[in-house]
């Protein structure tokens, strides 16, 4: 189990990583540094609309991953890649 939550952290510290960098409008976003972005890239571009579900425990066991969990939704919330546009492939 230690080694899945090592996994889900070093994915999560990746997709922060990649919305650092749009946040910063870098030329280069490290989507390639893990699956997790790698796999929603299309989904971080500019053309979509994204929403984030933070999950946090009540329990006070948890506080301080609940607060990172908060934290970390935080910094996304302030990512603007502009406006999305509408995609619709017509038959």
């Amino acid at each position: 189990i230690n080694a899945e939550y090592m996994g889900i952290n070093k994915s999560l510290s990746a997709l922060g990583d990649v919305i650092h960098s749009l946040a910063r409008k870098e030329k280069h976003i490290p989507y390639r540094n893990s699956s997790l972005p790698f796999l929603l890239q299309d989904s971080l571009s500019s053309d979509s609309k994204v929403m984030m579900v933070v999950n946090i425990n009540p329990s006070t066991g948890s506080v301080a991953e609940s607060i990172n969990a908060l934290n970390f939704a935080s910094r996304v919330r302030k990512v603007e890649l502009g406006r999305a546009k509408r995609n619709v492939q017509r038959c």
